[in-house]
């Protein structure tokens, strides 16, 4: 069933301290060890990123694609689209998923995630995960002031997770 509405992600699970004594951490059962400082990179994958239509808006005829849904401009999906290549559009059943994505390779990249909607397919992906995003979107991965910038830029590396 298609995600239709994006909501945050859960918070994390608190993790157990571990216990302060002198035993070495080899004798530590592993569920009390908490998990990795990185959390804030962890689960993220490389993709590359394109966008489409007018600069503002979620495509030229706010029609949704091949996925069918309409006025894509409107929330709930606030003009924050994207086509995706076979990994992400699935046949269809990719059909209104949510991901996160963030570009920080570029220097107009704001690195912040962002959630977009996939409405449609893309049939010429430029690599193994290829987002064709909305001018919205596209630029809402950029710094305050830069979105241009960053869609001049053309294809860039990004990220992307559900």
């Amino acid at each position: 069933m298609p995600d239709l509405f994006c909501y945050p992600p859960p918070p994390p699970a608190p993790t157990t301290n571990v216990p302060t004594t002198n035993v070495p951490a080899t004798n530590v059962p592993a569920s009390n060890i908490p998990a990795s400082n990185s959390s804030s990179d962890e689960g993220w994958l490389d993709a590359r990123a394109t966008w489409y239509g007018a600069p503002n808006g979620a495509g030229p005829y706010d029609n949704g694609g091949a996925c069918g849904f309409k006025n894509v401009n409107w929330p709930p999906f606030s003009s924050m689209t994207s086509c995706g290549n076979q990994p992400i559009f699935k046949d269809g059943k990719g059909c209104g998923s949510c991901y996160q994505i963030r570009c920080v390779a570029h220097r107009a990249c704001s690195g912040i995630p962002e959630t977009v909607i996939i409405t449609d397919m893309n049939y010429y992906p430029v690599s193994r995960y290829h987002f064709d995003l909305s001018g919205t979107a596209f630029g809402a991965m950029a710094k305050y002031g830069r979105h241009d910038e960053l869609r001049h830029a053309g294809i860039i590396d990004m990220q992307f997770k559900r």
